[in-house]
C-alpha cells in the first residue's frame, strides 16, 4: 500500500483493548533488541517524549519516537529526529493488515516498534495512551508517568494513576512529574514498592523558570540551564523529567553526557504547548484539554499581563468540562479551588473578553451546546458552528488577540486554517 493508504488503515481503526500477547505476536523479530522509554500519564507526555528523544540525538544513540495523536501516522513516528521512512512505514502497515486485526492504540504501537527494529534503534521513547500496553515491550530500563488529572472519562484521579503505573515494571526506574496530587503520588509510590520498580519524583524546589512579557522561557533544573520553547509550570516539570529520565539511562549503561542533555532540552521546537504562533496580533494555539493545563496556560498569560483576547475552545469531552472552565478563568487547579473560596463562577478577573464554543472533527455539537451552557458561568460565551466562524468572530471582536485551545483535533484544525489565512 501506499503511504497514504497506510495513514488512512490506521486512522480508521477501531478503539479497543489488545492483549498482551495479541501485542507481542504483532512484533517482528529486530523488536527485541530495542530498549523502550513508555510515557504514560494524562498531560505532557509529549512534550517530556520529544524533549528526551532531542536529547538522545544530541548524544548520537540511534533511537525512535513514537506519538500518540490525531496527526497521521507517518507524522507521528520519527527516527533520529526526522519521519519514519515512508516505504518501512507501508510495508509495515501491509504486514499488520494481513494480520490479526488491532485496534488502533496497539497497532500504532506495532507500527512504530516494527519500524524502530527494522531501522535497527538502540532505544525508543513511546507515548503509551493506554499504559496496559507497556507490559508488551521486550525491554524497558526507564519510563515515565507524566501528570496525571481528570481524562474527561468517568474515573478518580487514584484510578487514573493505577492505570498509568502499569507502564512500571520490575528493576527498572520510573520518573513521575513533580507537584503530583498526593492521592496520585501515593498510588504511584505503592505500585513501584509492589513491582519493585524505582521511583523517581523531581524536587519542585529545584526547578526554577522565568517567562517574559514576550513569552521567552528559561528554565533551570538542579544546575541545568536552558532557553526552552515551552512555556509554563508544566513546561518545567517536562524539563525536570527529561533531565531525569536522561540520568536514569545512563544509571542503566547509556552514555548521556550533560552537554547532550542541554543541547536536547534547547533543541526542540514547540508545535502543541502554548504554542505562540504570531505576536501582533497574539495569536496561541495550546492543545491542553484538562484543568491542569488550563491552570497552567492562564498563568503564563498573566505573567505576561495580557487582557483583552478571545478564545476558542474545542472540547471533544464534557467530562471534566466545569473544572476545566473554571482553571482557565482562575488558574487554579480543581486542588487549589478546594483550598480557595475567595473567587465566586464569573467573577475572576482574566485575559478573555469573549469565548467562542466549537466542536471539534468527529465530536457531538449537542455536546458542545451544554459545554457552552457550563461555560457561560465563566465567561461571556457564545457557540459557533465551526472553526472557521470562530475565528472570522474572535478577529472582528478582538483588541489583542486569540486563543485556541481544548485538544489537539481543534488546534491542529485552527494552525491549518491561520496559516493558510
Amino acid at each position: 500500500m501506499t503511504i497514504e493508504q497506510a495513514n488512512q488503515y490506521f486512522a480508521a481503526l477501531p478503539d479497543g483493548f489488545a492483549s498482551t500477547e495479541q501485542l507481542r505476536a504483532a512484533f517482528t523479530a529486530p523488536v527485541q533488541k530495542v530498549q523502550f522509554v513508555g510515557v504514560a500519564g494524562t498531560a505532557g507526555k509529549t512534550v517530556t517524549a520529544r524533549l528526551l528523544a532531542a536529547i538522545l540525538h544530541a548524544q548520537g544513540i540511534h533511537a525512535g519516537l513514537y506519538h500518540a495523536g490525531c496527526r497521521p501516522l507517518s507524522e507521528r513516528i520519527c527516527i533520529d529526529d526526522a519521519p519514519v521512512d515512508e516505504g518501512l512505514l507501508a510495508l509495515t502497515a501491509d504486514a499488520l493488515s494481513a494480520a490479526e486485526a488491532l485496534p488502533q492504540d496497539a497497532a500504532e504501537l506495532a507500527a512504530a516498534a516494527n519500524c524502530f527494529g527494522a531501522a535497527g534503534c538502540t532505544l525508543a521513547v513511546v507515548e503509551l495512551p493506554d499504559a496496559g500496553l507497556a507490559e508488551a515491550l521486550p525491554g524497558m530500563p526507564v519510563c515515565a508517568v507524566t501528570s496525571v488529572g481528570p481524562d474527561g472519562v468517568s474515573r478518580s484521579v487514584e484510578r487514573l494513576a493505577a492505570l498509568a503505573a502499569g507502564v512500571m515494571r520490575k528493576e527498572s526506574i520510573c520518573v513521575t512529574a513533580p507537584e503530583q496530587p498526593k492521592s496520585v503520588l501515593s498510588e504511584l509510590i505503592v505500585a513501584a514498592g509492589k513491582c519493585g520498580c524505582e521511583l523517581v519524583v523531581p524536587d519542585p524546589e529545584d526547578i526554577t523558570f522565568l517567562e517574559a512579557e514576550k513569552f521567552a522561557s528559561k528554565v533551570d533544573y538542579g544546575g541545568y540551564t536552558v532557553p526552552l520553547a515551552f512555556l509554563g509550570r508544566h513546561a518545567a516539570g517536562s524539563a525536570a523529567m527529561a533531565v531525569e529520565l536522561s540520568l536514569a539511562l545512563c544509571r542503566k549503561g547509556f552514555d548521556v553526557t550533560d552537554d547532550a542533555i542541554l543541547e536536547g532540552l534547547a533543541a526542540v521546537e514547540n508545535r502543541s504547548s502554548i504554542r505562540v504562533i504570531s505576536q501582533r496580533p497574539l495569536i496561541i494555539l495550546d492543545a491542553c484539554r484538562t484543568p491542569q493545563q488550563a491552570a497552567a496556560l492562564l498563568r503564563v498569560l498573566n505573567m505576561a499581563k495580557v487582557r483583552h483576547m478571545s478564545a476558542i475552545i474545542g472540547l471533544a469531552e464534557e467530562e471534566g468540562a466545569e473544572a476545566f472552565f473554571s482553571a482557565l478563568e482562575t488558574g487554579l487547579t480543581p486542588e487549589e479551588q478546594k483550598k480557595d473560596k475567595s473567587t465566586m463562577p464569573g467573577m475572576s478577573e482574566n485575559p478573555f473578553d469573549k469565548v467562542y464554543l466549537v466542536t471539534p472533527a468527529g465530536g457531538d455539537d449537542e455536546m458542545t451546546v451544554r459545554l457552552t451552557e457550563k461555560a457561560k458561568y465563566h465567561f461571556d460565551a457564545e457557540m459557533c458552528t465551526s472553526i472557521a466562524e470562530a475565528v472570522e468572530l474572535a478577529h472582528a471582536n478582538t483588541r489583542r488577540g486569540l486563543l485556541v485551545c481544548g485538544g489537539e483535533a481543534a488546534a491542529l484544525e485552527a494552525a491549518e486554517l491561520l496559516v493558510n489565512s
